[in-house]
């Protein structure tokens, strides 16, 4: 055979090829379905294969071993067209040499088994939405899909836990009622798939009130190994609940002691999000509360990026509502005024004890007055 001329690849090859890519483009973060158009939704083959080492030795890449490598299935690449003349073309051969393809193909490949052939790795996502203001939530199936991997859905998306409260009057008791109604009905629907076995791995998101998220914690408890994912303001919807990978920084949590009382009543301001000065909850309790907080240096939305923050907020919530039965006694009563991320409102309730913790209350600023209980998370 001439050094230059082109080998036909076997069907067989083309099919583990096209197997182990899982009808997906290799190349690092394309990923695009190759068996219909994302455009027109036409189905039909739209895949092209990439010699690693090129098929002939003038080719991209091409080296004496071209000839025997042109019909082997671990140099070819299942590709788009788009990365295929990325990844040929001359003036950007440098950025693309052999190594570097073969590394693309190892990664797509073994994400493609570690997905496909580990049961341990299926999670069910569950899902709270409720009318913030005027806007309710929006949940791309794409957008949770994204942020879960490496694990992957056990259930299609019709399937999977989604409780929408709707809109409510944030003002009317009966209305805050309703909607943790709605929300236990839900949960125990949840349960009873835990107990049977079906479910043992939960994804959590939500966008909601955050007395209603830290409601939905507390529902969810640590009845199943669960991650909690936190919404992230951006347009790419393969961003929007992906949490951003670990650089050796954290965020420093800061509990302090704000104001001694002289009584049982505790004030616990958590203030991430949002300073918490004391306009904000004067009038809120009688008498001489003892107040506490949670903080950062510079409370601010958007502040929540990585899991380890997460992990350490709720290490340092723990640790302050240890500190304050220590303190106080346990048996105060704690009323909580939260301003933080969804994320962290979940996982608030997930960590409260019903038979450690005292009782608790959690309030919210309605009507930018005074705070208004909504919710007895524990009561004695």
């Amino acid at each position: 055979m001439a050094k230059n001329t082109r080998p036909t690849i076997p069907e067989k090859t083309k099919l583990k090829v096209w197997t182990e890519a899982a009808g997906r483009c290799q190349f690092r973060n394309c990923n695009k379905p190759l068996w219909y158009s994302e455009l027109t939704l036409n189905e039909r083959n739209f895949s092209e294969l990439a010699h690693i080492v090129g098929a002939s030795e003038n080719g991209p890449r091409g080296n004496e071993q071209s000839q025997e490598l042109a019909k082997n299935p671990d140099n070819i690449m299942l590709v788009c067209d788009g990365c295929h003349k990325e990844i040929d073309d001359g003036i950007l051969k440098e950025l693309y040499p052999v190594q570097e393809l073969l590394a693309m193909k190892k990664e797509h490949s073994h994400r493609v088994r570690m997905l496909l052939n580990q049961e341990a790795n299926k999670t069910r996502p569950i899902i709270l939405t409720a009318e913030i203001g005027t806007q309710h939530p929006m949940f791309g199936d794409r957008s949770i899909q994204s942020a879960i991997l490496p694990n992957y859905p056990d259930t299609i998306s019709d399937n999977w836990f989604k409780i929408e409260v709707g809109s409510f009057d944030r003002k009317e008791a009966s209305a805050w009622k309703l909607a943790l109604t709605e929300i236990d009905e839900n949960i125990d629907s949840l349960i009873r798939s835990l107990t049977t076995g079906s479910v043992n791995h939960l994804s959590i998101f939500g966008l909601a009130a955050q007395p209603l998220l830290i409601y939905f914690g507390y529902k969810l408890g640590d009845k199943a190994i669960s991650q909690v994912f936190e919404p992230r303001r951006t347009d790419e919807q393969d961003k929007k609940w992906k949490w951003e990978e670990e650089d050796g920084t954290n965020v420093s949590f800061l509990p302090s002691l704000v104001k001694k009382g002289n009584d049982k009543e505790v004030l616990l301001l958590i203030a991430l999000s949002d300073y918490l000065s004391e306009d904000k909850y004067s009038g809120m309790l009688k008498g001489l509360p003892h107040i506490y907080q949670l903080s950062i240096e510079k409370p601010v939305q958007g502040f929540l990026k990585k899991k380890s923050d997460k992990s350490a907020f709720i290490a340092s919530c723990r640790l302050l509502l240890n500190q304050i039965q220590k303190e106080v006694g346990a048996d105060c009563t704690i009323h909580v005024l939260p301003a933080m991320p969804a994320s962290l409102a979940v996982e608030f309730g997930r960590l409260i004890q019903p038979t450690k913790d005292p009782a608790i209350y959690i309030y919210e600023n309605v009507d930018k007055t005074v705070p208004t209980k909504i919710l007895e998370l524990i009561h004695n």
